[in-house]
């Protein structure tokens, strides 16, 4: 099995899990409608947060981070004219390039699934 699959069923798993346990102790009760709502928020804040990685890896804002930094360097140039703070500092797509979140997005995803077949189950009963 490939390790990517792998690790995105360990994602669902504790996310599902993570569900099922916090709309329980939120709402003391468990049923379809408290897992559709539950599992929308960990889905929603989950691909929120991985989309946010993935433009940040992809070098969306290295262009706005370096304009900021030129501003604030052009400030601070009396008290540092040799050197350029801007060249020594790195990009954010370079700080986050390691992070692999591409199960986690999996996970999240296949969460969203479950909640949109409980939605329909839902409404057709």
């Amino acid at each position: 099995m490939n390790k990517t699959i792998k690790t995105a069923a360990i994602y669902f798993l504790v996310l599902l899990i993570l569900t099922i346990c916090a709309g329980y102790f939120y709402y003391g009760t468990f049923s379809l409608l408290v897992f559709i709502n539950t599992s929308f928020f960990f889905s929603g804040i989950t691909l929120f947060f991985t989309m946010l990685i993935l433009v940040t890896q992809k070098g969306f804002f290295d262009a706005i981070t370096y304009g900021f930094r030129k501003i604030f360097a052009a400030k601070q140039a009396d008290k540092q004219l040799e050197e350029d703070p801007s060249a020594e500092m790195r990009n954010p797509s370079e700080l986050l390039d390691p992070i692999n979140v591409s199960p986690l997005l999996i996970g999240a995803l296949l969460l969203l699934v479950c909640m949109l077949i409980g939605l329909v189950v839902f409404y057709n009963s």
